[in-house]
């Protein structure tokens, strides 16, 4: 399973949205700042992510994207698969007539079982998950939400 920059971006937008989530919604300015990723392809990220029911979005002055359930409620693979449809190891898992071997390949029940476990995993794995195992900076935010040019005081 190749994880797309797609995945890859969306994961760390939901993250800095997921970190929020007891402080109301997130710019989408605020993400495409902290994150370095450019506002209009957040936009199309965010967009398919609202399209899933996974985010909803507030206009106005303290408007802004958040989550429609509890971090915990939220696994990754939902996000992932949100973000990439289908996301299979290799081609002929899901389209056995793409290869002319499928029917008699040796190694399409290791790349279906594979498939199947990583699934489980990314199941298994919700954003609430991911947030408690990522450090807190003194704020109770994390750095990662704060951007790269972001350095805490010390006190």
């Amino acid at each position: 399973m190749r994880v797309t920059t797609r995945v890859r971006y969306g994961l760390r937008a939901m993250l800095q949205i997921a970190d929020h989530y007891q402080h109301g919604p997130v710019p989408i300015s605020a993400i495409s700042h902290t994150q370095e990723i450019s506002a209009k392809y957040l936009e199309q990220i965010v967009g398919n992510l609202r399209r899933h029911g996974i985010l909803a979005s507030r206009k106005g002055v303290r408007g802004g994207y958040f989550l429609t359930r509890t971090p915990a409620e939220i696994s990754l693979w939902e996000v992932i698969s949100a973000l990439d449809g289908e996301t299979e190891l290799v081609d002929c898992v899901v389209h056995p007539e793409t290869c002319a071997r499928a029917d008699f390949c040796c190694t399409r029940v290791i790349w279906t079982l594979l498939g199947h476990r990583l699934r489980d995993f990314w199941q298994d794995f919700s954003l609430q998950d991911l947030l408690d195992q990522l450090p807190t900076g003194s704020d109770g935010l994390l750095p990662c939400a704060h951007g790269r040019n972001h350095a805490e005081t010390p006190h």
